[in-house]
């Protein structure tokens, strides 16, 4: 049996989602639990009378066991990664590899928490946690001495009071 090498290198930083993604997860999760509870019931207690039934209900169900293993998916597995020379954006199975020694410069807003990752004139845009803000940042730097690091604040405006 093969075992899987383990890179020692590759540092990963978990995305936390807000409490307004968890709430729309538990809701898609309730809506396709629904989804199939409906089609199973109308198998059931009507059968399967028409040739639409037989393309109508297995879809939906399809369609709802897909969604669930796709919300899942991104729930345990999104994360940032640095491997060597490569940032590794993750979300579920959709994965993306950008390479770190063609980025040119790193933005950060401290008021949104927002990195932007410039690489000549295209860019991504990536929210940093405040728990691991500062490593992801020193290891983009380790992996690329050559970028150029700013960060910007953002002034509150005056109320109309002042």
């Amino acid at each position: 049996m093969k075992k899987e090498k383990i890179d020692l290198k590759t540092k990963t930083f978990p995305i936390k989602f807000s409490l307004t993604i968890v709430i729309l997860c538990i809701a898609i999760y309730l809506l396709c639990v629904a989804g199939i509870a409906v089609s199973v019931w109308q198998i059931a207690r009507f059968g399967i009378a028409e040739f639409l039934d037989v393309l109508k209900y297995p879809f939906l169900i399809l369609v709802s066991l897909f969604a669930i293993v796709l919300v899942t998916c991104i729930l345990i597995r999104s994360q940032y990664a640095i491997e060597e020379k490569t940032l590794i954006t993750q979300f579920g199975f959709i994965k993306s590899r950008f390479d770190i020694t063609s980025v040119t410069a790193l933005e950060l807003s401290v008021s949104t928490n927002k990195l932007t990752v410039f690489f000549g004139e295209q860019f991504i845009v990536i929210t940093v946690q405040a728990s691991w803000q500062e490593a992801f940042i020193r290891a983009m730097l380790e992996a690329n001495p050559n970028i150029d690091y700013s960060f910007t604040l953002t002034d509150t405006p005056p109320s109309e009071n002042e």
